[in-house]
């Protein structure tokens, strides 16, 4: 327990740092959008319930959750014709520890260059986009305390091969389990690394600390409350709050949640199907005041 305390002390002074510093100026934003569909439903509130091959992208340490191989694959149709994507897989070495790797991809469809001598259209077309490639170990210090740390290249372009700009960055995520009050605590800071430059400008990337717990409520043999809750430090806005909650049926999950101090985002939804140590399939549901509605599906399958 001295190392977890020792750990999120060190964390939090490292948040003391960051917290809001560099609001408006940070690039990436891509990084913070959540890559599984059962996070999504339960409020974002991701960093304690971090489990399975998605969680390489958030919380390193959730890798361990998987037993042997796994794949995972999930997708979001955003505002704009923008589209949010990931990819990866995670291989158990039992002894030696957990290595996983990934992609996150956010990309747009073909847009019309527009000049102020063409506002209708110079005939040529582009696209921009974001690619993050992970690469993530993980391993269990004890039966109850693990930690992943993992590092990622970011690769971006606002104007096809024309514009582009990239950088290195890193997580470290750790998981403790609290058997005697059915809580996971989960701490993670992510992005850490350079700013990314665009021509001459340079912004930062989007560094948070996260701190949460995730607590089952009641569990008999074909039922399970669960509640998580997030406190995240970013470094382009003030703290924000995420609360979800998971009610499971034999295997079947609906799920809730909800975003506090953001500025657009607020209520969540979800649904799930589980096959344990087989198959998952989830659905999240994102509701935002003003902006459309996001959707996100994610499956992750075990061998």
């Amino acid at each position: 327990m001295k190392q977890v305390l020792s750990i999120i002390l060190f964390f939090f002074l490292i948040s003391n740092a960051i917290s809001g510093e560099r609001a408006g100026i940070v690039s990436g934003q891509f990084l913070k959008l959540p890559t599984n569909a059962r996070i999504v439903g339960m409020g974002s509130a991701q960093v304690a319930l971090a489990s399975g091959v998605t969680s390489l992208a958030f919380n390193p340490s959730g890798i361990l959750s998987v037993e042997q191989t796994a794949v995972a694959s999930s997708y979001s149709k955003w505002f704009a014709n923008i589209n949010h994507s990931f990819i990866g897989g995670v291989i158990n070495y039992e002894d030696i520890g957990t290595i996983g790797i990934g992609t996150t991809i956010l990309s747009t469809d073909d847009m019309i260059e527009t000049t102020p001598l063409n506002p209708e259209g110079t005939g040529r077309k582009f696209t921009s986009g974001d690619y993050a490639f992970h690469l993530v170990y993980a391993k269990k210090i004890s039966t109850e305390f693990s930690v992943g740390v993992g590092v990622k290249y970011i690769y971006s372009f606002l104007f096809n091969d024309e514009i582009t700009a990239k950088t290195f960055a890193f997580d470290i995520g750790t998981l403790y389990d609290i058997a005697e009050i059915n809580t996971r605590l989960g701490v993670s800071i992510t992005n850490l690394g350079d700013d990314i430059q665009y021509v001459r400008e340079a912004y930062a990337i989007p560094t948070a600390l996260k701190f949460g717990t995730n607590t089952v409520l009641y569990e008999d043999e074909y039922s399970k409350f669960i509640t998580a809750f997030q406190v995240s430090r970013p470094n382009d806005a003030d703290e924000q709050y995420n609360l979800g909650v998971e009610y499971a049926f034999q295997n079947f999950a609906l799920r809730s949640g909800y975003k506090f101090n953001y500025d657009a985002e607020n209520l969540t939804l979800g649904f799930g199907y589980d096959i344990p140590n087989i198959l998952k399939i989830d659905y999240g549901f994102n509701n935002f005041k003003v902006l459309p509605s996001t959707h996100t599906f994610s499956f992750e399958v075990n061998f």
